[in-house]
């Protein structure tokens, strides 16, 4: 699991600094104890130019928290140990106090209310808490399912859903298929969250080599984008529901074609491996199987700029099905 910043600071804090605060809070995980000697948060760091003479730095950290992977950045600062010390805040913002404020509460297990009955039960749960849940902001996750790319064939989904007003994103397993890896990580957002059914759904691998070395892989590339000015903010929310609405819309047109469990579209998304500037070059390509069409974008920087690319052929195509044109949507 990875959390991108939260825009709220701890203020009025303990004597005790607050990266030592949060390597406490991580020491007490019940679940798994690390060693003494091992490093119980591990940080990196970006930078950027401010302007033509200013240097900025954001710290990420990265803790095993209940023997999960977590990765936490802050916000941008013109030092190391402010930013280190930003991301730390912000952790402990949201672990120690927003969290223990949200368990506190009575929790009801969601009943499915998805308009898609082909969706797995699961999957339609996740819909129905995110929509109806305060810890949600009512917002709908994004789930997108792809191929990793160590060429296994197998399959892999995202799921990207705010909590507590803080991006999250959610790695599912590799799994024989797509169906199966919707289910997979709609069902480890839901343990995640504690739903009641789903409390004993997973037991740590203690064979995980993040839990073997204790050394936590990376997160995917540019997983925390940079906050965008609010200015933009109107424009950002706007790509996002873009692709959803996007994608209510196939449901909709293939309703009466699509399999149970079967997903509406599979995303894909290749870099360039020759360029070498950041953010790094992304081409998206979604096929539609339920009519046996695929579409690939442009060459963008980012890999939301590139989803974007490919849904306007997306729009086109859907534009042309609902007019009736038989010969790229085939007979209903």
């Amino acid at each position: 699991m990875v959390c991108r910043k939260s825009n709220e600071v701890v203020t009025g804090g303990p004597v005790k600094g607050a990266i030592s605060l949060l390597q406490e809070f991580v020491q007490s995980s019940t679940k798994l104890h690390l060693p003494s000697n091992h490093s119980v948060l591990q940080w990196k760091f970006d930078t950027r130019m401010a302007d033509e003479a200013t240097l900025q730095f954001r710290a990420t950290v990265a803790f095993l928290l209940e023997g999960v992977p977590h990765h936490a950045a802050g916000s941008w600062h013109p030092s190391k140990k402010m930013a280190q010390r930003d991301a730390a805040e912000r952790s402990l913002q949201l672990f120690m106090r927003r969290w223990s404020e949200e368990q506190s509460k009575d929790r009801k297990e969601p009943a499915p209310d998805s308009d898609d009955k082909s969706l797995a039960e699961e999957v339609q749960l996740l819909y129905a808490y995110s929509r109806n849940s305060g810890l949600c902001g009512a917002t709908p996750p994004q789930i997108e399912v792809s191929h990793p790319e160590d060429g296994s064939g197998l399959w892999q989904a995202h799921v990207e859903l705010e909590i507590m007003g803080v991006p999250h994103r959610f790695k599912g397993a590799a799994m024989a298929s797509a169906e199966d890896a919707n289910i997979d990580a709609a069902k480890r957002v839901l343990w995640y969250l504690k739903i009641p059914g789903f409390e004993d759904v997973f037991e740590l691998d203690l064979k995980d080599p993040a839990l073997l070395s204790l050394k936590i892989p990376p997160p995917a590339e540019n997983w925390a984008a940079p906050g965008a000015p609010a200015a933009d903010a109107a424009e950002v929310a706007e790509k996002k529901t873009a692709v959803m609405r996007v994608q209510n819309r196939l449901q909709q047109t293939f309703s009466r074609r699509l399999r149970p469990g079967q997903s509406v579209w599979e995303w894909t998304y290749e870099t360039d491996p020759k360029d070498a500037d950041w953010s790094p070059l992304y081409r998206a390509t979604v096929q539609i199987l339920v009519v046996g069409k695929s579409f690939t974008g442009e060459w963008v920087r980012g890999q939301r700029e590139a989803q974007i690319s490919t849904i306007g052929d997306v729009m086109l195509f859907l534009d042309a099905c609902e007019e009736g044109d038989t010969t790229l949507c085939g007979s209903p």
